[in-house]
Formats: C-alpha cells, structure tokens, sequence
C-alpha cells in the first residue's frame, strides 16, 4: 500500500459520508466520489473493490467515530461527577454543549441513511448500525439503573426506553434542525430530555 494510503481511505471516506447525506447513498455515484477527492478510479477501487465495500467502510467508520463520543463523554462524567445522578445529567448536558455551539444544522447520521436506503446497505452494514444502536442503550441505560437504585424516580421507569428517549430525541432533532435551518434546535431539544430526567429523579 502507498505510504499516504490510509490517508486516501480516509479522504474518500469523509468526502463519501457528505455525499451521501446529501443525495442519498443511490444517488452518490462513484464519479461524484472521485471529483470530490481528486483521486483517480484506480485508487478508488484499490480501497474498495465495490459500492457494497464502500457502504459497509463507510457505515463502519461512522459507528467507531459514533461510538468514540459517546466512549468520551461517558470518561467525562465519571471524571467530574460523583453522584449517579449528577452522572447522568452531565452525560446529557455533554452532547447539550456540543450541539449548542453548531454555527449550521448538524450534517445528518448515516445510521439514518442505512435504513432509508435499506436495500443499497448490506446487512453486514445494518448489524454495525443496529450494535452501535444497542451500545448506547446499555452504557446510558446503566447510567439510568444507577440512579434508580441510588435514588429511586417519581414515576415508574423503563430504563431501556428512557435510554432509547435519547437517541430518538438527537436523531429527530438533526431532522428538524435541517428542515427548519435551526442550527440549535437538537441542543434545544436535549434541553427538554434533561429537564425531565430532572423532574424524573428529584428527591
């Protein structure tokens, strides 16, 4: 492989990934992928032999990037908050900060994109999706059960679902974000999750 060959994996990539959230991975060709990069055919399909090849590469990059965050932000709140509480709020409070600062509505998530175009993604593909998915529901989830058993709720608690509230709740907003130009509307509506956990768990 080229010294610069993981480089211009990663170009194709990225320049791939903004594609697709813009048209669609069937309407992203190949030619359109190559202007972007600048690269010729032959580099492209050194990397990746097929289309197929590049949903799955692309779809596995975006899960370990996803999966990077949330990995972070969960070292964040046990590093600076004691309580499981505290923990779970500033889990959330987090990806609140992150949002908060956008200029321009957030890009989209391709895990959207697999499911759209269920039939342009292998299911290799769709398992990545659905295991990251998962992932976040039990890390957040024992975010959850920690406060339950720490401090117990007004209501009665399905801490798989509240966890799942999460992830219904950024994946509506990116939607709402770009349909209505609202570069805060996904933080704004993080905000909202927040305060229920917070009404949720008072004591």
């Amino acid at each position: 492989m080229p010294r610069d060959g993981r480089k211009t994996k990663t170009r194709i990539i990225d320049e791939a990934t903004t594609l697709v959230l813009e048209n669609g991975f069937a309407g992203t060709t190949i030619d359109q992928i190559l202007e972007k990069t600048e690269i010729t055919k032959g580099a492209f399909f050194y990397h990746f032999k097929t289309k197929n090849d590049l949903a799955l590469g692309l779809m596995d990059h975006f899960a370990t990037s996803d999966l990077n965050s949330l990995n972070e932000a969960l070292e964040y709140v046990k590093a600076n908050y004691k309580t499981p509480k505290d923990q779970l709020i500033g889990f959330v409070q987090f990806f609140i900060n992150v949002f908060d600062d956008l200029e321009q509505p957030y890009a989209g998530c391709l895990y959207a994109s697999c499911f759209n175009e269920p039939e342009q993604f292998p299911d290799q593909a769709k398992k990545i999706v659905s295991d990251a998915i998962l992932e976040w529901r039990k890390q957040l989830g024992d975010l959850i059960e920690a406060v339950l058993n720490d401090t117990g709720a007004k209501l009665i608690v399905d801490k798989n679902a509240l966890a799942d509230n999460f992830t219904v709740v950024m994946e509506g907003g990116f939607i709402l974000s770009k349909a209505l130009g609202d570069a805060k509307l996904t933080a704004n509506q993080l905000k909202q999750y927040r305060n229920y956990l917070q009404l949720l768990f008072a004591h």
